[in-house]
């Protein structure tokens, strides 16, 4: 059967900032590779669209979509895009009858209710969907009930049945590497420390996170509270298909927590170098669970730049949002990462509960006192469904207020939902810019970036940041 597999267009999600997002924040739909690998893997045909990076609208799409013969087209999202996958559901549903499934975060949230409410989607999938869209694609081609998929909730005439969840895969490993040769692959670009804009891909060794951030909603995904890893071997097999075979040169590890596991990550990096294997690399970790001699070992296998969580410069804040890290600790993880050379960034949330003007500052002053820290990312709290964030806020707890209900309007960027104590929503708007002008317009950190991009880099990525500001 022929399977289309679709991200719809979700730029509008970063407001002002999306100037930025071609050249900094795109990355292929990495869970959408694993999906098309498991149905081609089954001897389907598949399809891979992702609108944004294509440049696509909705009804251009669509176009392409019904135009095709496909059996069954599946549609990711997650809740600030679903207004996007919905229309795109409806514009494919007015021209044809293929079976439309959902899948993602917001599907696993809402579960049936998003069928209840919505008659374009026909079915949809709950947590990881390798296994359940291919037992879908099956039951469709051959006309076979669809009552004994697990993890998928269905609409049968006028009724929605749900099917009991599956357990989660515990052999990763299993899982065929994902589609890459279906990614437009040539359209992801980053900047990359001494090298300007270079192609790059997405990875990920293991799934899970066993914190509990009540800004994530990662519980909410069955079995992601357990970490599961992909082997060393496993992950190295793929590297090197990514490298020789696809011609990337730059991975970003898209792991929630990347040095969970110091003496694996202390394989994987004597792997790469055995392999020799010339690639860089960059990924998420944690101030708490980093030393110098792990980051030593990582960068002689050439990795390059690491992003770290720091919400807040708030101690108080900081142990309301469950992060488990202190300030000192924070701290003590970027002189780490400047005595290593690797590039350090770093990201915060400001309009959480309990905040007021005096500790957004107070957060600016803590982001520009951190020795090693060269980039920032300054988001606005955003109370997604299924967090523990949305919970307080409705409760009103530290002065928030929630002013809308609309999940379209849950953006981190350049949109503000809520109210908190002496802060209203464009006060925070107002202080995300502010404090990322404080922050980059410094002489040191100017020069300092301009060190590590190439020139050209460093010139749109610097003219794309000032017209995102100041929204021209």
């Amino acid at each position: 059967m022929k399977i289309a597999l679709v991200a719809p267009p979700y730029g509008e999600i970063y407001g002002s900032f999306r100037k930025t997002l071609k050249y900094g924040f795109l990355n292929p739909p990495l869970s959408l590779g694993y999906l098309a690998s498991s149905l081609e893997s089954k001897g389907h045909t598949v399809d891979m669209i992702d609108a944004e990076t294509m440049m696509l609208t909705n009804k251009s799409l669509s176009e392409i979509l019904t135009r095709e013969r496909y059996g069954l087209i599946g549609i990711t999202a997650t809740t600030p895009d679903f207004h996007k996958a919905l229309e795109l559901a409806k514009l494919i549903k007015e021209r044809s009858d293929i079976h439309i499934v959902l899948g993602g975060m917001h599907a696993t949230i809402f579960r049936k209710d998003i069928l209840a409410e919505n008659i374009y989607f026909d079915s949809l999938v709950v947590g990881e969907g390798e296994n359940t869209i291919c037992e879908l694609a099956d039951s469709i081609e051959n006309k076979k009930d669809l009552k004994n998929i697990k993890s998928l909730i269905f609409r049968k005439g006028d009724e929605i049945a749900e099917n009991e969840l599956r357990q989660v895969e515990e052999n990763i490993d299993k899982f065929p590497f994902p589609s890459r040769n279906l990614m437009k692959n040539e359209l992801y670009l980053r900047s990359i420390p001494k090298k300007g804009y270079v192609r790059t891909t997405a990875f990920m060794s293991s799934r899970g996170c066993p914190y509990k951030c009540i800004y994530c909603a990662i519980e909410k995904i069955p079995g992601s509270k357990k970490i599961r890893y992909r082997s060393p071997e496993n992950i190295v097999e793929e590297l090197d298909i990514i490298i020789n075979k696809f011609g990337i040169k730059h991975i970003s590890f898209n792991d929630d927590v990347l040095t969970l596991n110091k003496e694996r990550m202390y394989e994987i990096c004597r792997l790469i170098k055995k392999n020799d294997l010339k690639f860089t690399w960059e990924g998420l970790g944690r101030a708490d669970n980093i030393d110098r001699e792990l980051l030593l070992a990582m960068k002689d296998a050439g990795f390059i730049r690491i992003s770290y969580g720091i919400e807040s410069g708030n101690e108080d804040i900081l142990k309301m949002v469950q992060k488990g890290e202190t300030l000192e600790e924070i701290r003590k993880a970027y002189e780490i990462t400047k005595s290593t050379g690797i590039v350090a960034r770093g990201s915060m949330i400001i309009g959480l509960p309990y905040e007021t003007r005096k500790t957004v500052l107070n957060s600016f002053k803590f982001i520009n006192s951190l020795k090693g820290l060269d980039q920032v990312i300054i988001n606005i709290a955003s109370p997604y469904p299924g967090t523990k964030l949305r919970d307080m806020v409705l409760d009103g707890t530290g002065g928030t207020k929630l002013l809308t209900k609309g999940l379209s309007d849950l953006r981190r960027f350049d949109n503000a939902v809520i109210s908190v104590n002496d802060l209203e929503p464009n006060d925070l708007i107002k202080l995300q810019k502010k404090g990322l002008l404080g922050f980059y317009l410094r002489p040191h950190i100017v020069i300092r970036n301009l060190q590590i991009n190439h020139w050209r880099s460093f010139f749109i990525d610097s003219t794309l940041f000032i017209r995102s500001i100041f929204g021209i």
